[in-house]
């Protein structure tokens, strides 16, 4: 989900500040929860590991979920925002990456790629 929302951001030349997690139960229940990004942005790890916390937070055990949705909310153009540089070169990898994603996500269909580490490992 938040490989999608990422090429979609990007796609639009967008950032979101605010990610919304909704849970729907078999029951009809829903349960929502947001959390604000700590800079706004359309790179995904950056997403994808709020998503998880938000998810994690939920503390689901053993619950019939039927539904998950991800929102991104407080959209604003692209050219707004701010990326706090670093002597590190694994975010500038991660840019990079997202972008060989895009490319082959619209050169290929959806689902035919996605980061390593969505893949289990070898043994």
């Amino acid at each position: 989900m938040t490989q999608d929302l990422g090429r979609r951001l990007r796609t639009n030349d967008e950032i979101t500040q605010v990610l919304t997690l909704t849970v729907s139960y078999a029951d009809g229940t829903q349960t929502t929860r947001s959390r604000n990004l700590l800079e706004p942005t359309a790179h995904t790890p950056a997403p994808a590991a709020t998503a998880r916390d938000l998810l994690t937070g939920l503390g689901l055990q053993r619950a019939r979920v039927r539904t998950l949705t991800l929102r991104a909310e407080r959209l604003r153009p692209a050219e707004d925002t701010v990326h706090q540089l670093t002597l590190d070169q694994r975010d500038d990898n991660l840019h990079c990456l997202g972008t060989a994603l895009d490319e082959a996500t619209s050169r290929y269909g959806p689902g035919i790629t996605g980061a390593a580490s969505t893949f289990p490992r070898a043994r």
